[in-house]
């Protein structure tokens, strides 16, 4: 994009009396006001020596019409695009596309689309983020009030959304699909870094479409790494996964698992849960094949169980509150 079609942009947007300010390819840092990428391929690099293109500060609306397409690099470590401010919108009908299939590195799995770092009350709607090297959004940093919602994401190298260190984060209404390359490649891992606490998050109505792993939320022994996860919701979703837990949660103090559908396998449970201090899980169907559904019923007596082929798996947490699931056959 050169200087003098950005000129002319911010001259048509002043006429219409939009206050808003054209993104250049340059990138750089943004803050107080509106800004636009228009609509069209803007091929975007990040500069050695800086963890981002763009960085998106406080009281900001970043609108993406268009597709950003970032150039091969070899970093280990970068994102897209950082925000670290408040009050920030980011919105649109383009797309953020990362470099997983031109990559001139193999270290590290941190290359990153849309990374909030510190952020608060920041909502993220309607993009589409793909072939991210490391994940498609990440959440971290004590970031706090963090919505994405109506957004689709896919083929992230790592995680579709990883949340390492937030307070009230909403994902709803969005797609997650063909995650895969490094671990531990969930669609939402929810895993604190080491002194690092995760708390009201909510997962609504995310489809989990061919992902290695569906939803994650798991930490260690809290004398290990001093990290903690408190409440995590799952609700009306629809996941599957191709190698791994479909649903695993692991040292919540909280977790429910509300109306969802689930594709079921014969190698391990749909919903695992283990060290969970107060656990509800209801009203979820289980989806099997018609051979899977005898070969599964022939392994465990009861939905919930304690072995490696229950499709409920309820390990060292209450169990009082885990009813109205069932199995239906495909």
């Amino acid at each position: 994009m050169n200087t003098s079609f950005i000129l002319l942009l911010n001259c048509i947007f002043a006429a219409l009396n939009v206050q808003a300010t054209v993104v250049s390819s340059e990138g750089g840092h943004i803050a107080n006001g509106r800004y636009v990428i228009p609509a069209g391929n803007h091929i975007v690099r990040i500069v050695p020596g800086k963890k981002a293109w763009l960085t998106v500060g406080d009281n900001t609306e970043l609108v993406i019409e268009g597709n950003v397409l970032l150039e091969g690099n070899g970093f280990s470590q970068c994102d897209i695009i950082r925000v670290t401010g408040r009050n920030v919108q980011i919105h649109g009908k383009g797309s953020i596309v990362g470099d997983k299939f031109t990559h001139t590195g193999s270290e590290g799995e941190w290359g990153m689309g849309i990374s909030f770092r510190g952020a608060s009350n920041a909502t993220l709607r309607g993009l589409t983020i793909k072939n991210c090297w490391g994940d498609c959004v990440y959440v971290g940093k004590k970031s706090e009030k963090i919505t994405i919602e109506n957004c689709h994401l896919d083929n992230g190298r790592r995680q579709g959304i990883s949340v390492t260190s937030a307070q009230g984060v909403m994902i709803r209404n969005c797609t997650i699909a063909n995650v895969h390359g490094t671990n531990p490649q969930y669609a939402i891992d929810i895993e604190p870094n080491e002194n690092c606490t995760i708390n009201d998050v909510l997962i609504d109505h995310v489809d989990v479409v061919n992902c290695e792993g569906g939803f994650r939320a798991l930490t260690y022994k809290v004398d290990e790494r001093h990290a903690l996860i408190g409440s995590v919701e799952i609700r009306n979703c629809s996941v599957s996964a191709k190698s791994r837990y479909p649903i695993h949660l692991n040292r919540c103090r909280q977790a429910k698992v509300e109306h969802c559908i689930i594709d079921g396998t014969n190698d391990r449970p749909s919903i695992y849960a283990n060290y969970v201090d107060h656990l509800r899980v209801r009203n979820n169907t289980l989806n099997v094949s018609v051979q899977l559904s005898s070969s599964v019923i022939n392994k465990t007596k009861e939905i919930v169980g304690l072995d490696a082929y229950a499709p409920i798996r309820v390990d060292h947490s209450s169990t009082k509150d885990v009813v109205n699931n069932r199995i239906v056959e495909k």
